[in-house]
């Protein structure tokens, strides 16, 4: 029996939620600027890909499933630009009323190095294309390299409706609590099926590993450098 039999139901779950998390984008669809909408588009179709490609696997032809592999890739280069781009024309122009404002050149490093993560795991998932367990792991883990800005406003939601509050500032915590807290469920994760491997397979996979030390150290980066002037003048 192949591997991975549920695995597109399960990456679903992750699609959902920062469907959800970005509804803001999706209400005001007609009005968002055009870089917007290359980075939410494709972030999107490469999420449906993401989820069809172990269906396919299961019950098409492998042909189809390399087939639309190669169309993922012209999508994750657009996904990888258009994030890119998020970084470079949102930087000058955040308002300092933002709960982003003290932290955003750190944040901005997040992204860089979350980008950069996303296109590795994209590279390997090619290069280990025979190898259905480790190829399938590098292209999981490129859900975990994007996954937070979804969960972190996906989390305001519920938070919101507790809380009710007219301003951002009357939340009883600050934006990178948030951040912290969502990075720390997202180890979790991630460690489960580090160990699920061993367990399982005796085996411990290169991609969960680094996408899990980086994860934590994204904490420190966010609640330690905040905007240090050092990173400052690097991205500007």
């Amino acid at each position: 029996m192949k591997p991975f039999s549920k695995l597109h139901l399960w990456l679903i779950l992750p699609f959902l939620v920062t469907l959800i998390g970005f509804q803001g984008y999706w209400m005001g669809f007609r009005d968002a600027p055009f870089h917007w909408h290359l980075h939410g588009l494709s972030a999107t179709f490469w999420y449906i890909c993401l989820i069809i490609q172990p269906w396919l696997y299961h019950n098409r032809p492998i042909s189809v499933h390399r087939k639309v592999g190669m169309f993922s890739l012209i999508i994750a280069g657009f996904v990888i630009a258009s994030a890119l781009n998020m970084i470079i024309v949102s930087l000058p122009t955040m308002s300092e009323l933002s709960p982003l404002y003290s932290v955003r050149y750190s944040l901005a490093l997040v992204d860089c190095i979350s980008i950069t993560g996303f296109a590795l795991s994209v590279v390997l998932a090619i290069t280990y294309a025979r190898n259905t367990q480790v190829h399938a792991r590098w292209m999981i883990s490129t859900v975990f390299w994007v996954l937070s800005p979804g969960t972190v406003r996906f989390s305001f939601i519920p938070l919101g409706a507790i809380f009710q509050p007219k301003a951002f500032s009357d939340f009883p915590f600050i934006w990178t609590d948030v951040f912290i807290w969502n990075e720390v469920l997202i180890c979790l994760i991630i460690l489960y099926l580090i160990i699920r491997d061993i367990v399982k397979q005796k085996t411990v996979y290169f991609s969960y590993v680094l996408i899990l030390i980086v994860n934590l150290l994204f904490i420190p980066i966010i609640n330690g450098l905040k905007d240090a002037p050092w990173l400052r003048s690097f991205f500007e």
